[in-house]
C-alpha cells in the first residue's frame, strides 16, 4: 500500500471519528478530543497530497497513532472513563486500528529513512 492512500485511509478515520464526536457528545473533553482528530486528520490529508512526504511529518504520526492507543489501554484499564462494555469493545477496535496504521505508517518511514 502506497504511503499517500495509507495516510488518506488514516485522514478519512481521524475526520468522521472526529466529527461524530463533535456532532454526538456533549462533554468538553469529547469535544476536545474531537477537535484534535479533525486537526490531525487535515494534517495527515495535507500530507498525504504531497508528491515528497518528509520523514519527520510520517514519524510525528506514528507518534501520535501510538501514543492514542497507549492512552485508550490506559483509560480501559483504570476502569473510571470507559466502563460501560460496549464502550470498551469499541475503544480497544479503535486503538488497535490504530495501531496498526501506525505500525504501517513506520515501516514507510524506516523505508523513507534507508532503514528496512
Amino acid at each position: 500500500m502506497s504511503l499517500n492512500l495509507l495516510l488518506r485511509i488514516n485522514s478519512a478515520s481521524c475526520l468522521i471519528l472526529g466529527l461524530v464526536m463533535l456532532l454526538t457528545e456533549k462533554t468538553m473533553l469529547m469535544h476536545s478530543i474531537g477537535i484534535i482528530l479533525v486537526v490531525n486528520g487535515v494534517l495527515l490529508l495535507v500530507a498525504s497530497l504531497r508528491q515528497q512526504i518528509k520523514p519527520h511529518e510520517i514519524l510525528f504520526f506514528v507518534m501520535g497513532g501510538y501514543g492514542w492507543t497507549v492512552l485508550t489501554v490506559a483509560l480501559i484499564s483504570a476502569d473510571t472513563v470507559i466502563i460501560d462494555p460496549l464502550g470498551i469493545r469499541m475503544t480497544f477496535v479503535i486503538a488497535m486500528y490504530t495501531a496498526a496504521i501506525a505500525a504501517l505508517q513506520f515501516r514507510h518511514y524506516k523505508l523513507l529513512k534507508g532503514r528496512s
